[in-house]
């Protein structure tokens, strides 16, 4: 007798800088199918990204051959556009990159002090903060604000337009810098210092709860979507990425690769809010609000590796990511030796310092393009070690057990070897690179029927005959830790030595 063959399938959509990823899988979280989008976000234009999204899932929903049973999103924080009423644009959608709220986040910071924001909002001042953004436009497009309905993510936006409501989760609500992470609700006060009233902020649903169902209008623009589909706004993409290659209890760590990189680590209460500050930290609920996280970032892995590769002269598309494995498999043993301090506009964390950037030490004429590469890789797996070891003094652990690592720079095999060669815990690989599209997916099963509790597969990687663990340990600790510590002529006075 032939087994039956489950029809059941969910739809995740991936809202990203770059680009935007849907996938449709299976309730254990293989993929049926997939599409991909280019992100246009230089346009500023809210249906222009709302239109890339829909014909992302259309591409992948019709590939797939199934009628969903959900459909999740997720993406990137901090980006998003005021709307009217009937949902018409009354102001750029900025996206989290934008240097626009540069000088406003100076100002909260002098008006309000780091130390308070933090403390009730888990977020860093800075531009990407929305709340920055809202004092832009306060100060340059006041109307934009007093026209102002509702403010909507850049995942809201998509699920405007396949529900015609709005509404957030409190991962993605968080991030704005307006939203009390403590008492789990808008902030008045912090939204009135941009003249934002809290009734113009999204609702905020929690974790697996609808936004609302799929429309009619949405179902023809998605032919293979059924009307009335519960559509849910899942949350941010790290914490989505990080719940569904299993980092889920309190301890568990993860590391999401990509342009930039975030790591993430688990606790079951917040953290101290003025160390973590001081380390350049945010802080938390997870994407399932079951636990506490505390995540520090940097701008500079994938991006780091795109310097290079363009400084070096690679061919583009797909070749340059074949050229590079290459030359990262032909750079003989490691470690290298060389140094590099991967900090391409600043590092954010640990021991925040503004003014740094990229720089090579120890370059000698042996050293060619392929060790250079290496030197590279070798320099994001010292960063991100180290703001690992920094999260578990500041969530009160010892060293973690391991490590799960997922995102795009995983496909590149040498990669993750190096990862566990300079770590001194085990270290995972979770090689669907879609994890936050494949995670929203999941988590948007609760609105279906059950949660699938199964994280997606993960694999452990392992240093080979190429990398020599003790001598990454030595230079970690003796040379690449004193050397990105030491103070420059461009630190500022009063940085931490």
């Amino acid at each position: 007798m032939t087994p039956r063959v489950s029809r059941s399938a969910l739809a995740g959509l991936d809202i990203g800088s770059s680009r935007i990823k849907c996938v449709v899988c299976d309730p254990a979280g293989t993929v049926l199918a997939a599409a991909e989008r280019s992100t246009p976000l230089g346009a500023r234009d809210a249906d222009a990204l709302a239109t890339a999204g829909l014909n992302a899932l259309a591409e992948a929903v019709a590939a797939s051959g199934r009628h969903p049973d959900a459909v999740g999103l997720t993406g990137m924080a901090e980006t998003g556009v005021p709307l009217d009423r009937h949902g018409a644009q009354t102001g750029p959608l900025l996206a989290w990159a934008d240097p626009r709220g540069t000088t406003e986040a100076g100002r909260l910071v002098r008006d309000t002090g780091a130390a308070a924001l933090h403390a009730a909002t888990g977020v860093r001042p800075s531009a990407k903060a929305t709340l920055a953004k809202w004092c832009w436009l306060r100060a340059h497009l006041p109307h934009a604000l007093d026209a102002m309905h509702v403010w909507c993510g850049a995942a809201d936006l998509l699920a405007l337009a396949l529900t015609g409501r709005v509404a957030t989760d409190a991962t993605f609500a968080q991030r704005t810098m307006a939203y009390d992470v403590h008492r789990g609700r808008w902030d008045t006060d912090l939204a009135g210092l941009a003249g934002v009233r809290t009734d113009r902020l999204p609702p905020v649903r929690p974790p697996g709860e609808p936004v609302g169902p799929l429309t009619d209008e949405a179902a023809r623009r998605v032919p293979g979507l059924r009307a009335g589909t519960p559509v849910v706004v899942a949350g941010h993409d790290h914490p989505v990425g990080a719940w569904a290659a299993g980092v889920r209890t309190a301890g568990a760590v993860a590391d999401s690769m990509g342009t930039a990189e975030a790591v993430l680590t688990l606790t079951d209460d917040p953290p101290d809010s003025a160390r973590t500050l001081a380390e350049g930290m945010g802080y938390g609920r997870s994407a399932d609000g079951r636990h506490w996280y505390v995540l520090a970032g940097t701008g500079s892995c994938g991006a780091l590796v795109e310097w290079y590769v363009d400084l070096v002269g690679l061919p583009l598309g797909a070749e340059r990511h074949q050229a590079l494995g290459v030359l990262l498999e032909a750079a003989g043993p490691g470690p290298t030796g060389v140094l590099v301090e991967p900090y391409l506009s600043g590092r954010s964390a640990p021991e925040p310092d503004p003014e740094r950037r990229v720089a090579l030490h120890r370059l000698g004429p042996e050293d060619g393009p392929a060790r250079l590469a290496l030197a590279v890789v070798e320099a994001t797996a010292y960063q991100a070690r180290w703001m690992t070891e920094t999260q578990r003094v500041l969530t009160g652990g010892g060293r973690p057990r391991e490590v799960t690592l997922l995102g795009g720079p995983v496909a590149q095999p040498r990669w993750p070897r190096v990862k566990a060669a300079v770590a001194p815990w085990r270290t995972r690989v979770l090689a669907e690179h879609r994890a936050p599209a494949v995670g929203a997916a999941l988590l948007a099963a609760r609105a279906a029927g059950p949660l699938a509790d199964e994280p997606l597969p993960v694999h452990e990687a392992t240093a080979s005959p190429q990398e020599d663990p003790d001598g990454y340990d030595r230079l970690y600790r003796e040379a690449f830790l004193p050397l990105v510590r030491r103070p420059t002529a461009d630190t500022p006075p009063g940085s931490r030595p």
